[in-house]
């Protein structure tokens, strides 16, 4: 079996036994970390030099949409329902299955390349079984672990068609890649099921996609908002009550449930997994990480729709960081303001030396770097139940390992290696990716061969589409 050895490098492992380490050693055999270690002396067909590097799990994006990552950039000023009256109602259906093929790869070429060992990629455009094939030979292509969420098409239905949302999630076709080339819950590619869930189905519907989830032992997931025109009016209270809600659920976003129904969730052991920046595009409620945490969850985060934002965990952690400080920064600001008589004037007192010196309010951030780089890691590993396998530098763990260079002129100066990830590491500070122990990124050059030619068949489906789509708007 290989074996590889990282010498010399500042670690942070993830793991509580373990800690952080200023100078440290890591050895891999085969797919798996062997052992974390101040010092390690063993035999190795190879040792790399990590004087200088960062050495971390790889960053885990617990929600994203690979298929649509040739479409980058048509959406980033959208509103309303400008996504699904565009993008899914006059794009999405145009989708033949080497677009969803070369979306997929590129897109997640793109999450190795930012230093993201693991997804899960929310495939819901599967209009045929082609289209489902194809993007799970994309994910085996590209190297990526992945969790695939095998969706759903939302077509606009013809006349005499159910609508979608009476229609439950192909019980043949899950059966289908369950039996073939999904059927490991431990390869680099797994399979559940992306259901449309209580905001976008019948409860009729939901009883019988969450149970098929439970019959093939397989996760779910659903995108949920909560806002009053759901489907299920009580949402996850009515799963629950139902007996068909259990760890092995995801919701994604969320924003508008109210707290009674996300302890629902969480005393059910489901996870919750918030894309901040996309959800901060065209909503006022706060992505729901904080009240999570609040309610002793585990809070997840993820990228989502790169239509309209920047597709890696980097932003997405800085995302979630300032979001989240900036509503528990108002939420104490509207304390101060509504308090009376002699609490203000006691406030007042107490501060007005740092007042008037434009000092903040803010006497201790709400949250800190460190919790967001676990939400990015062994949390997101938690929500895809891969967290037996990565997430961790933990001996025994699979070895997905990324190495952060300090050297660029943006972070070489950057004390704190947390800090120095979450709030100052780029794409191009990436150097080194190892997934299940095959380096596939090093010296800051992914190893994926034809990289070029796959680049440019994504523009040609992305001219493709756009053409189609003018033209059948002609018309």
């Amino acid at each position: 079996m290989p074996r590889v050895l990282i010498k010399n490098a500042c670690i942070l492992s993830l793991d509580p036994q373990i800690g952080d380490l200023d100078h440290g050693d890591l050895l891999v055999t085969d797919e798996r970390i062997t052992e974390v270690a101040p010092r390690i002396e063993a035999q190795a067909d190879r040792v790399i030099d990590g004087a200088g590097t960062i050495v971390l799990p790889g960053l885990i994006n617990a929600h994203v949409h690979t298929w649509e990552t040739a479409l980058r950039g048509i959406g980033s000023d959208w509103a309303g329902s400008d996504y699904f009256n565009f993008f899914h109602a006059k794009l999405a259906p145009l989708y033949t299955p080497q677009d969803t093929f070369i979306g997929t790869l590129v897109g997640s070429l793109a999450q190795i390349d930012a230093g993201v060992t693991a997804i899960f990629d929310w495939c819901h455009n599967n209009s045929t079984p082609a289209h489902t094939d194809a993007a799970v030979d994309a994910l085996f292509e590209s190297g990526v672990r992945a969790v695939f969420g095998h969706g759903t098409v939302k077509p606009h239905p013809k006349p005499g068609q159910l609508h979608f949302s009476q229609i439950p999630h192909p019980v043949a076709e899950i059966s289908r890649l369950r039996k073939g080339r999904l059927s490991s819950d431990d390869a680099l590619v797994k399979l559940s099921m992306a259901i449309l869930g209580p905001d976008y189905s019948t409860l009729e519907v939901c009883r019988q996609d969450f149970r098929a989830a439970r019959d093939f032992g397989l996760l779910s997931s659903a995108h949920v908002w909560g806002r009053a025109n759901r489907l299920v009016p009580g949402g996850y209270r009515t799963i629950a009550a139902e007996g068909l809600l259990d760890e092995n659920h995801n919701a994604v976003h969320a924003n508008y449930i109210e707290d009674d129904e996300l302890k629902v969730l969480i005393d059910c052991g489901a996870s919750i997994t918030s894309t901040t920046t996309g959800e901060m595009n065209n909503h006022v409620r706060p992505s729901l990480s904080g009240r999570i945490r609040k309610l002793q969850g585990h809070p997840s985060i993820g990228t989502d729709s790169e239509v309209a934002t920047k597709g890696d965990m980097f932003e997405a952690m800085r995302s979630a960081l300032r979001i989240q400080r900036l509503f528990a920064n108002q939420e104490t600001v509207l304390k101060l303001e509504q308090a009376k008589g002699s609490a203000a004037a006691e406030f007042a007192r107490n501060n007005l030396k740092t007042i008037g010196t434009g000092g903040s309010f803010i006497e201790k951030v709400s949250f800190r770097t460190r919790e967001i780089l676990e939400w990015a890691t062994i949390n997101n590993a938690k929500a895809m139940r891969i967290d037996h396998l990565v997430g961790s530098l933990t001996p025994g763990k699979q070895a997905d390992i990324i190495m952060v260079r300090r050297d660029g002129l943006h972070i070489v100066s950057a004390q704190d290696p947390v800090q120095a990830v979450v709030s100052y590491a780029q794409n191009s500070d990436v150097d080194t990716v190892m997934i299940a122990g095959r380096i596939v990124k090093e010296q800051g050059v992914l190893t994926f061969g034809g990289l070029h030619k796959r680049i440019d068949e994504l523009r040609q489906s992305a001219a493709r589409l756009l053409a189609q789509e003018r033209a059948n708007s002609a018309h």
